[in-house]
């Protein structure tokens, strides 16, 4: 008898940064680059970062990287091999990131918005209501490119976000804060492979998927390739865990 596939549980694999990242005032593609490095070292992974790697895994020119390296590094919050230096989180304050964020094509812009969520977010009710002046200011972006990253987030099903209002004094209704609701990893991770068979489907992914990241000078894989790939012996051929340690 053939027994069922079992999903990973993922929602344990994070790495944890300390909530004073955002007072460094790092433009997005440094913090990407420092969350990806930590990431990296929390998972002890072998040798050191090439620029092509930071590139991939943050949806970046290598340029961008090396450059986001040297403000790090100038900043003196890299060792020579790339290594994170942080303050210890022991008793301080921090958040935690899922691993997964650097496997599921997050851009960096949209990678430190939604971190800064997450440092927002409540722990037992998985919610926050930053304004988005809050998230722009922080994270160093324009309103109206947060604005586009909530989209993004909440169409790639990371998180929810819900429209509030509120009463003044006078009785004028006026538009409140947005209320954002943290959604399971899995679930983005879910919508992702979702997306990825979809365009198996439809043949390939959109011109914007296969353009190459500024500078690099090389064709971008498109996001169904590695399924692609995955499935060549069949959609039955390795099972999930693998799956998701090739993408």
């Amino acid at each position: 008898m053939k027994l069922p596939l079992m999903k990973p549980d993922i929602s344990s694999r994070r790495f944890t940064l300390p909530n004073e990242i955002w007072t460094w005032r790092l433009t997005p593609p440094a913090f990407a680059v420092l969350a990806y490095l930590q990431y990296r070292h929390c998972r002890k992974f072998s040798g050191i970062a090439t620029p092509e790697e930071l590139a991939e895994h943050t949806r970046m020119s290598v340029e961008m990287a090396e450059a986001s390296v040297g403000v790090l590094t100038g900043k003196r919050l890299l060792s020579a091999d790339l290594v994170p230096i942080l303050p210890s989180v022991n008793g301080g304050k921090f958040f935690t990131m899922p691993d997964e964020v650097f496997h599921l094509g997050l851009d960096h812009g949209i990678l430190a918005v939604y971190a800064y969520l997450l440092c927002c977010e409540d722990r037992r009710t998985h919610r926050c209501h930053p304004s988005y002046n809050t998230i722009s200011s922080t994270v160093g972006l324009a309103v109206n490119t947060v604005m586009k990253h909530i989209n993004k987030l909440a169409e790639r099903q990371f998180i929810t976000v819900e429209h509030t209002t509120y009463m003044d004094a006078n009785g004028m209704k006026w538009n409140g804060n947005n209320l954002y609701t943290i959604l399971p990893i899995q679930q983005a991770v879910d919508a992702f492979y979702q997306r990825q068979l979809d365009r198996l489907g439809s043949g390939g992914g959109t011109a914007a998927d296969r353009k190459p990241p500024a500078g690099t000078g090389k064709s971008r894989m498109t996001a169904c390739e590695p399924l692609c790939a995955l499935f060549a012996g069949g959609a039955g051929s390795l099972p999930l865990p693998q799956l998701l340690s090739k993408i």
